[in-house]
């Protein structure tokens, strides 16, 4: 299906020629052997780690720090210290130990990561950019973290990096086979029991590496393979938007509904990379290397949306004591109202991407690299949505323990026979991403002067991003509308809840079936069309269909001088970078509702200085001063010059109408980067560093209230902001105790702090405030302890509360989330060099996500609870 057919291509032709000549450039630099490096992608980063050892041996940590203390930028690092070793099953979820890092969960896993209280975070593979589908930044859950050898988290810009995250650049390391002194082979097998879901999840992984010397040179060869399952369970009892009411001559602010969520889901999850390295001779290295992940996730949003009869003069109200905030509302003479709602999902996922490099010394002083990479990713997905309602005639609403509690005595809400069906709707999308960028580089090492080392290097990008979807109007017409779920004509669809956890009335309800909805899509769309099962067509008014070539030229001097008795060394760099954009999109007529192609071509060059300044004021320790400008383009999506619009339906009152913005601008951010770090031990370590970051022209989404053709609408759009700033600072302690006597010597901790503050100005209001999502203060406590063939872990992150939402739907509130705190633990044993067996516990807390409105906890929202899991491992290594 070629989604683009319904407007005219973008230059297509292009694509083919710029990648024959990328392609003819490697081959060219490959045959004149001046070829790629292992490391093109941060030729000048690879000993410039901050690093933090997740386990292993003090050696490990001794060069860890060794490492820290001769970097040129801010750069936090996990490493795993042996293979497939760590605890954690993917790369969002590492992250949460890394300083100044948050994460929120959702569908049964670690999702989004903030740095530093921001979003804007490129993602690179191995030093290359990686994405999903149509989107800048790749899905850091996707990768599982047995396939690691590290991660690196740059906290400053450096010049040889791609540019595009002004928070930051995350780096996903992989192994290749040089990495060993031989061969190596370890499978992994790990069984996980999930407590909500009452389910056993496996999580499989092996890995091969191997290197050979011939009369050719010598070869090296690794491959990896990663199987994992995730069913999950996770959960919410909610309260409605806020409002005043009157009861009993008293002004009340309470919610006239209260309900469930159920987040349930499966999601297989399937991993393989690969590497193959070549060294012809010892001034020479060529690879080919590739990772891809497919994924098949099917899960649902089942809804209990309960109403509660705070307008019934006959219903008797209390209120938290001191306040005018709804407590309990009982009714026990009310026909009310209530329906479920099951939106059936299924994402299908592939990512995939292979690079051909290496690198050439061409003498002791100069390497010659370059590198060739293609990337793809792609989603097909489906939301299959229908709802049931019910009457009940008795109803007891709360707001209890953080959340919404609803009662129906004498009702039975797992009958199916006390629902019929209330209406539905089938939608589905399909976006993908793809790339073609290749870079060359070129390293001098200048001596012992005043001038050190320069590097210089070019890279050349094209990537196209494309999406769209359905826009199949909410549906009560149809005949079966009314019809009970206990009718055999459609009792098939319908299937009782598991039991909700927690203390909140109702614990099971019937609601459509996951399954049956995604697996007889054509008998859902003859339901809800009285006979057709036809798929709708793709609705114009969803396609953005982008592509943007990049050209950057980007240079690093490094140098060193003495101020005293003081040694100073540092960096200065420069990227030039323009970007060239071909937005291709739809435009409707509003009176005639005639569709038209939109294209819209712009073009702009941006300047990236840095400069890097480390005095060693003694020999324990190092101050740093690094100052920067990065930027932070927009997703592809917020610059649709189309405007979809979704009528009201399903149970909401006004319409939503959403659309990009092709003259948006990327966000620049000028950054500050102050640090001191005392190294007192040779696994001891005290650092703090002071950051700010100015901004202009960040993205955030205007929404503006107007009627069309008489139905209310919220129109939202993204703009462009004038300034916004964020400051803070961190501070970070590790040490192992290697001085205590016996087994006492086998205890470590890590420590870190972080504290930022924030302001932008809201354009709906004009007011300002914080950033989304960021916590003013978090802080990591992990326990490490190893002797001999015993290992084990205990972390602790919290984080303060944060703003989640603003303005939260057409309430004009704020939503803030409740303080956050997790404990993990893990143990493990080895009973000789080849097996392991560890223990891995999550979420010992059973932690709470609370949140409210108007950073009033009594003004609750939503109360959440995720899956506690325990994993039983097993390790063998060759």
């Amino acid at each position: 299906m070629n989604p683009t057919a319904q407007v005219p291509l973008h230059a297509a032709a292009f694509q083919p020629r710029f990648a024959m000549s990328l392609t003819a450039a490697a081959a060219l630099a490959l045959l004149s052997s001046a070829a790629l490096a292992q490391q093109a992608a941060a030729p000048a980063a690879e000993n410039q780690l901050e690093t933090v050892v997740v386990t292993g041996a003090r050696a490990s940590a001794e060069t860890a720090q060794a490492i820290k203390k001769n970097s040129d930028q801010v750069v936090d690092s996990i490493v795993a210290e042996d293979i497939g070793k760590f605890p954690d099953k993917n790369v969002a979820e590492i992250l949460g130990r890394v300083t100044g890092v948050q994460l929120q969960r959702g569908l049964g896993e670690a999702g989004t990561v903030i740095v530093r209280g921001l979003g804007g975070v490129a993602t690179l593979l191995n030093g290359r950019e990686f994405f999903s589908d149509a989107g800048r930044n790749l899905f850091l859950a996707d990768v599982p973290a047995t396939m690691l050898k590290r991660i690196d988290v740059y906290k400053t810009q450096e010049a040889t990096l791609p540019e595009g995250g002004t928070a930051g650049v995350i780096d996903v390391r992989t192994n290749r086979p040089f990495d060993f002194k031989g061969a190596q082979l370890f499978v992994n097998g790990r069984m996980e029991h999930r407590d909500k879901a009452d389910v056993r999840n496996p999580d499989l992984n092996a890995m091969g590496s191997n290197r050979w010397k011939t009369d050719l040179g010598e070869f090296g060869a690794l491959v990896g393979l990663s199987y994992q399952r995730g069913k999950y369970h996770d959960e919410r009892a909610w309260v409605g938007d806020p409002l005043t009411f009157t009861n009993a001559g008293r002004s009340i602010v309470g919610a006239d509904a209260v309900g469930r969520v159920l987040d349930l889901g499966d999601r297989k999850r399937l991993a393989g990379n690969f590497a193959l390295q070549w060294k012809p001779s010892a001034d020479k290295e060529v690879y080919l290397e590739g990772f891809g992940t497919s994924i098949d996730h099917r899960y649902q949003q089942s809804f209990l949306v309960a109403g509660a009869p705070v307008f019934e003069p006959t219903s008797v109200v209390t209120v938290k004591p001191g306040t005018n905030y709804m407590d309990t509302v009982t009714n026990s003479n009310y026909v009310g109202w209530g329906f479920t709602s099951t939106q059936a999902k299924r994402d299908s996922v592939s990512n995939a991407q292979v690079a051909l490099g290496g690198h050439w010394d061409v003498t002791d002083r100069l390497r010659l690299s370059t590198e060739l990479a293609r990337t793809n990713s792609q989603i097909d997905w489906v939301n299959r949505i229908l709802d049931s309602g019910y009457t009940p005639t008795s109803t007891i609403a709360k707001v209890q323990d953080g959340g919404g509690y609803i009662e129906y005595p004498g009702f039975d809400l797992a009958r199916k026979g006390n629902f019929r069906i209330n209406g539905g709707v089938d939608v589905r999308g399909e976006r993908e991403g793809k790339s073609t960028d290749w870079r060359g580089d070129a390293t001098y090492d200048i001596g012992d002067g005043f001038f050190r080392e320069v590097t210089g290097g070019v890279r050349l990008a094209k990537r196209t991003a494309m999406s769209i979807g359905t826009t199949m109007p909410w549906t009560t017409s149809f005949s079966a509308v009314g019809r009970s779920a206990a009718d055999a004509s459609v009792a098939n669809i319908f299937s009782v809840s598991p039991a909700t956890w927690g203390d909140y009335g109702v614990k099971q309800y019937v609601y459509a079936d996951r399954n049956w909805l995604l697996n007889n899509g054509e008998a859902f769309r003859k339901l809800l069309t009285n006979g057709s099962g036809a798929l709708t067509p793709y609705d114009p008014m969803t396609l953005f269909d982008d592509t943007e070539t990049t050209k950057a030229v980007y240079g690093r001097l490094k140098f060193g001088f003495s101020a005293g008795n003081v040694p100073v060394t540092g960096v200065f760099g420069m990227r030039v970078v323009q970007t060239d954009q071909e937005l291709m999109g739809n435009s409707r007529n509003a009176q005639s509702g005639v569709v038209t192609p939109v294209n819209i071509d712009t073009s702009r060059t941006d300047v990236l200085p840095m400069l890097s300044l480390k005095a060693e004021l003694t020999s324990k320790v190092i101050a740093r001063l690094i100052a920067g400008k990065t930027i932070e383009r927009p997703a592809f999506n917020d610059y649709n010059p189309g405007v979809t619009f979704t009528p009201p339906g399903g149970g909401v009152t006004y319409g939503t109408a959403s659309g990009g913005n092709p003259a948006l601008k990327p966000t620049e951010s000028t950054n500050l980067d102050a640090a001191l770090e005392y190294y007192f031990a040779r696994t001891g370590s005290v650092t703090a560093t002071v950051f700010e970051h100015q901004f202009k022209n960040r993205v955030f989404v205007q929404t503006v209230e107007a009627p069309i053709n008489g139905v209310p609408y919220r129109i939202s759009q993204p703009i462009n902001i004038a300034k916004a700033n964020l400051r803070g600072y961190e501070l970070s302690y590790r040490q192992f105790y290697d001085f205590l006597p016996d087994w006492l010597g086998g205890f470590g901790l890590e420590a870190n702090y972080t504290y930022m503050t924030g302001k932008q100005t809201d354009p709906n209001t004009g007011a300002q405030g914080p950033f989304l999502g960021q916590s003013k203060s978090s802080y990591n406590l992990v326990g490490l302890y190893e002797q001999g063939p015993v290992y084990a872990r205990l972390a602790y992150n919290w984080r303060a509360k944060f703003l989640a939402e603003k303005p939260y739907r057409t309430t004009g509130r704020e939503l803030w989330v409740a303080p956050l705190r997790t404990l993990d633990a893990s143990f493990g044993y080895s009973f000789n060099k080849q097996l392991t067996m560890s223990v891995d516990v999550t979420n010992l807390l059973n932690q709470a996500y609370h949140d409210y409105f108007d950073q009033t906890p009594s003004l609750v929202r939503d109360v959440r609870y995720y899956d506690r899991t325990v994993g039983v491992s097993v390790r063998w290594k060759l």
